[in-house]
């Protein structure tokens, strides 16, 4: 068996190709390639080689019509850290795309809710007490998250 994370990246990877990359970390390390200012304004469209060549490709960046002005002005910029992160002179020019940016879901962050004794106990007679090995830490912390979480759908359908 493959680690799941492996066979989507392969997925991904083919898809990514299709759409004009070579590499897929572009676009899934773009925030860390170009910062999060100009990440959070900016999607990379495409990377076009020259035909039988691996260097002076054409970066294609999509942002909204306001933000256009200042990534041409930084443009240079931006070569200059795509090539930085591909460890060679792999692009040569870019290309600013005016349109809009596909929606971003961001995650809320993770709440951990305090379980009642009820539930604690529960979950001591299930999981053990005292040490616990990494796997029954994993499966104790999972069950705390789904108790509390359960516990929070049931007090929304009361109301």
């Amino acid at each position: 068996m493959q680690p799941a994370s492996r066979v989507a990246s392969s997925l991904v990877s083919t898809a990514i190709r299709k759409q004009g990359f070579v590499q897929a970390e572009i676009v899934t390390r773009w925030a860390h390639i170009v910062g999060p200012e100009l990440a959070e304004s900016t999607v990379p469209v495409s990377l076009r080689f020259p035909r039988g060549s691996r260097i002076g490709a054409t970066l294609r960046v999509r942002c909204p019509s306001a933000f256009a002005p200042l990534l041409t002005h930084r443009g240079a910029r931006v070569i200059e850290m795509v090539n930085s992160f591909f460890g060679y002179q792999a692009v040569a020019k870019m290309e600013v795309q005016q349109g809009p940016l596909p929606p971003v879901r961001r995650r809320r962050p993770y709440e951990k809710k305090p379980l009642d004794e009820a539930q604690t106990d529960h979950l001591s007679s299930l999981v053990g007490d005292g040490e616990l090995s990494p796997l029954q830490e994993a499966v104790k912390s999972l069950g705390e998250f789904v108790l509390s979480h359960a516990r929070d759908e049931g007090s929304d359908d009361k109301k």
